[in-house]
């Protein structure tokens, strides 16, 4: 009996050490990404991948670039959304303004239309590398 309670007892505790270490959830998401933007220093002339690292605790469910006809700077902006509502709906944003590059815009004008806005890996792996020129929340 002493062996059973002693089992009981530790299954007890290894789940509500492991319900504790488990990743907190964001309850206030403009909160969170103001975070971000009080320290956009640290993230200015830096590739993109570096805030999608640092911001572990929220992933980003959708995306929407502004594009421009100017050769020298075609993708001015994009304002990343972390839920699933509709891309024109008010809720809180992070935009990028990214720095002037000479690399092709079709496949994120592409990407965005396929997948609807949805921040899928391809998205992913078109934004990372490119830098950083400045970042706000938009609410």
């Amino acid at each position: 009996m002493k062996i059973i309670s002693a089992l009981a007892l530790s299954g007890i505790m290894v789940l509500a050490t492991g319900k504790l270490t488990a990743q907190k959830s964001i309850k206030d998401t403009a909160a969170y990404l103001k975070k971000f933007e009080t320290n956009r220093e640290k993230y200015i002339g830096k590739p993109f991948s570096l805030l999608l690292k640092d911001m572990a605790l929220l992933q980003i469910r959708k995306a929407k670039s502004e594009i421009s006809e100017d050769a020298a700077n075609t993708l001015l902006t994009t304002r990343f959304l972390f839920s699933d509502q509709n891309i024109d709906s008010s809720q809180p944003a992070l935009v990028i303004r990214w720095k002037a590059d000479d690399a092709p815009v079709t496949p994120i004008e592409f990407l965005e239309q396929d997948h609807q806005y949805r921040f899928t890996v391809s998205e992913r792996n078109f934004f990372e590398k490119k830098v950083i020129r400045d970042l706000m929340v938009k609410q």
